[in-house]
């Protein structure tokens, strides 16, 4: 059985004021052909699990195009009519196919289109007809209709933080195989909710995550059911569509999919008022930190994240532990090319006055104006070691560590979410021995930091990531819908097909 295996990924944060172009896809993760097979195997992703699944059952990988690039404001809608007429071409030359599987994100826009996921299945469903389409997606999908109209089966991540990602890859081909088999006939059933949530309530490390994802793996087990679905969505994408959905599919039962799916949205909807949390002050984080011995605190500042759009350069944090006079204290990390670049030009074991971070725009904090000891200096490049991604490649371009009193600034010349420990571990720091460490990290973190940390808080720190939903002013989002709308009341969706 020939399978094509492809990409076109992004998360867009529709408030986020950096631009995404044809550069920021080929600059990042990019790979066409055999190439896609040299970058996943062995690895702990989506592609890593169905490469492994293909080799199992005799499936044959025919690699088309795979690029993501880092999460960030609208993509360019020139850059993705390229990367989706080149991703076109590599699937009308495959030859013939007896599936595809579609390795995408959910939650991409360009400035000219809400439903880009649901745009590229519709082209790859009119370019091979009839053959068998399954679609993996992130937890934070915004799945539409048209992406449920035009896959067969669609899988979701059932993790945050993903550490699932290979398994789910796994599964996508277990069912390939049983479609072309003929052992499953997929009957896929599609629900949305009016419900949007930040992602601190979406973590499935704790409650109420930990039951929902408990009840959907129960539901997996039932009589007929094939796989199913919760995506929480990306409620940072100004779009119609964002927010929670549920996918449920059965082997040829249509009534079955029907009640399962219907059961599974109204228990959720029934919880929406669950789905809250407390942020801390960065004050207050410090003065936890100081009545305990406790160590490594770390900090969550989710509001800068770059895996979610964030620029990556706040400086709320910063300038909060350097006015304390923290010790044992590590932000991670602020992208800043030019004090980089100053950091080098003046080498290691030298002094070097940085205006840090602030360069992006005016919501993360201003440039914090300091005169900092170039403790290390790096290329960037580290192999993730922990659950999220293990055995692939990182790249914070060139990185700088700089100590102000008490505080190392890993300075890096790319915006990166240091989720893996090793970003750390990279330059030098051991972070079991930090007392404070701040991560410009919503949830992803927790997979590495968890086993380690004497304490997790999240932080609240102003940005395009923001988990208070209250903060944004949303234009396209349907309305009502809860928590942003007082009176919502759930109605279930016509069936999609």
């Amino acid at each position: 059985m020939r399978i094509a295996v492809g990409c076109i990924g992004h998360e867009t944060n529709t408030f986020s004021p950096v631009a995404t172009t044809i550069d920021n896809f080929k600059n990042g993760s990019y790979h066409r052909g055999d190439e896609i097979i040299t970058a996943f195997r062995d690895t702990r992703t989506i592609t890593g699990g169905f490469l492994d699944v293909a080799e199992q059952l005799d499936l044959q990988p025919v690699p088309l195009l795979w690029t993501f690039a880092t999460p960030s404001g609208m993509v360019e809608h020139a850059a993705y009519q390229t990367l989706k007429a080149e991703f076109l071409t590599f699937l009308q030359n495959a030859g013939v196919l007896d599936g595809v599987l579609l390795d995408l994100h959910g939650a991409m826009v360009t400035d000219k289109l809400e439903d880009v996921e649901g745009d590229l299945i519709q082209a790859v469903r009119e370019t091979v007809g009839t053959t068998w389409i399954v679609t993996t997606l992130d937890l934070h999908a915004n799945i539409t209709a048209k992406m449920a109209h035009d896959s067969d089966v669609i899988i979701g991540f059932d993790t945050y933080p993903h550490v699932d990602c290979y398994e789910r890859g796994f599964e996508a081909g277990q069912l390939l195989f049983g479609m072309n088999a003929g052992k499953i006939q997929p009957t896929m059933v599609y629900r949305q909710l009016p419900l949007l949530t930040a992602p601190p309530a979406q973590c499935t490390m704790k409650s109420p995550m930990t039951e929902v994802v408990k009840t959907l793996h129960a539901l997996e087990t039932e009589r007929g059911v094939v796989t199913a679905t919760l995506s929480m969505g990306f409620p940072f994408a100004d779009i119609t569509d964002a927010g929670v959905s549920i996918l449920v599919t059965t082997n040829g039962d249509m009534v079955l999919a029907e009640e399962y799916a219907d059961q599974f949205a109204s228990d959720v909807w029934e919880m929406r008022e669950q789905f809250t949390f407390n942020l801390h002050t960065v004050e207050s984080a410090i003065e936890l930190a100081n009545q305990t011995d406790g160590k490594p605190i770390v900090l969550a500042d989710g509001a800068d994240n770059p895996g979610g759009g964030g620029p990556c350069d706040g400086t709320t944090i910063l300038q909060k532990f350097i006015e304390a006079d923290v010790q044992d204290a590590v932000i991670a990390v602020i992208a800043d090319p030019e004090s980089v670049a100053q950091a080098v030009e003046a080498g290691v074991g030298n002094s070097v006055q940085l205006n840090v971070g602030g360069k992006t725009d005016t919501q993360h904090g201003a440039p914090v104006a300091l005169t900092g000891y170039v403790k290390t200096l790096s290329d960037g490049r580290f192999i993730l070691k922990g659950p999220m991604g293990r055995g692939t490649a990182g790249n914070m371009g060139r990185t700088a560590v700089i100590q102000v009193g008490g505080v190392e600034i890993i300075l890096t010349e790319r915006r990166i979410q240091p989720y893996d420990a090793e970003v750390l571990r990279s330059v030098g720091i051991e972070p079991r021995t930090r007392k404070l460490i701040a991560l410009k990290s919503a949830v992803h973190f927790r997979a590495d930091y968890t086993p380690i940390a004497h304490q997790i808080l999240d932080v609240d720190t102003p940005g395009v990531h923001s988990p208070n939903l209250f903060n944004y002013d949303y234009r396209k989002l349907r309305r009502p819908i809860y928590p942003l709308d007082s009176t919502v009341t759930y109605v279930k969706p016509t069936r999609p097909k």
